[in-house]
């Protein structure tokens, strides 16, 4: 694996995960995103955690064998080949990072799925797809590191009809708090859940589904940290840099907000 720089260069969100990723996969999970859990009851480990999450985004997509699925911002690659073992669509995942599309590629190979996922290099605000190139598209907590009125419209235009978005986006506190940030260098951005409707009627999409999920994934942010106590020796002997620093770097990166909700959004094609 290739070691992290401590401080993500100008802020891209391609190198936010090139600095983080290696901390991410020792930490916690080589899904990038929250996991679900029913409550503070549920022992699920976190790779069953965010698995589930994956899994209760899989029922959402309506897939079967033959479709055509796109999945924005795949990160490493293993919620795609999740998709296609458990439905047997074939998928394909874009990423701005060179690197993870090397990691998802050879992942896939390892686990002989190299038939069915493919993942590739592009910028999902300007796809390099057909219209109507794909039965269904999911951006699992990856749109808010994108221009959301681009990117869903872009979704919207490799949509073929009756086909169907399902995202997750990250939220901001309900008090009102959050401001989002003028600084370029911040790689990402939270919008509320009542936004969502414009946002997807703009697109020319009909919302199906809205759900805040926050009291399910509320508990990623202390097993995070959890994680990461955990490995920091061994991740630091390994990388030859600091967790500290790893940290520092991505909390720079991110928006000034106290803490942050989940959603689920449904939308379909007319």
């Amino acid at each position: 694996m290739t070691s992290p720089s401590a401080v993500p260069p100008g802020g891209t969100v391609s190198d936010y995960y090139s600095s983080l990723g290696p901390l991410l996969q020792m930490a916690w999970d080589d899904n990038f995103h929250f996991g679900y859990w029913d409550g503070p009851s549920d022992t699920r480990s976190v790779q069953e955690a965010t698995d589930r999450f994956t899994d209760l985004l899989i029922e959402r997509l309506r897939v079967g064998a033959g479709d055509r699925v796109l999945d924005v911002g795949c990160g490493i690659g293993k919620p795609a080949m999740r998709v296609a073992t458990a439905t047997g669509a074939h998928v394909l995942g874009i990423t701005i990072s060179e690197l993870q599309v090397k990691q998802a590629t050879e992942s896939a190979r390892l686990a002989d799925l190299s038939h069915q996922v493919a993942f590739q290099y592009a910028d999902a605000m300007a796809m390099p797809f057909d219209d109507a190139a794909f039965d269904a598209v999911l951006a699992f907590e990856s749109i808010n590191h994108m221009d959301r009125p681009t990117a869903l419209r872009e979704m919207a235009r490799v949509l073929g009809s009756g086909g169907r978005v399902v995202l997750t986006d990250v939220t901001p506190p309900s008090d009102g708090s959050y401001q989002p940030d003028a600084d370029p260098d911040v790689v990402t951005s939270l919008t509320r859940l009542e936004d969502w409707p414009g946002l997807i009627g703009d697109a020319g999409l009909v919302l199906d589904e809205l759900t805040d999920v926050t009291e399910n994934t509320k508990d990623t942010a202390n097993r995070m940290i959890d994680g990461i106590l955990r490995c920091r020796r061994e991740f630091e002997a390994r990388h030859g840099v600091s967790v500290q620093e790893v940290l520092d770097a991505a909390k720079s990166a991110l928006p000034t907000a106290p803490s942050a909700g989940c959603a689920i959004v449904v939308a379909h094609k007319p």
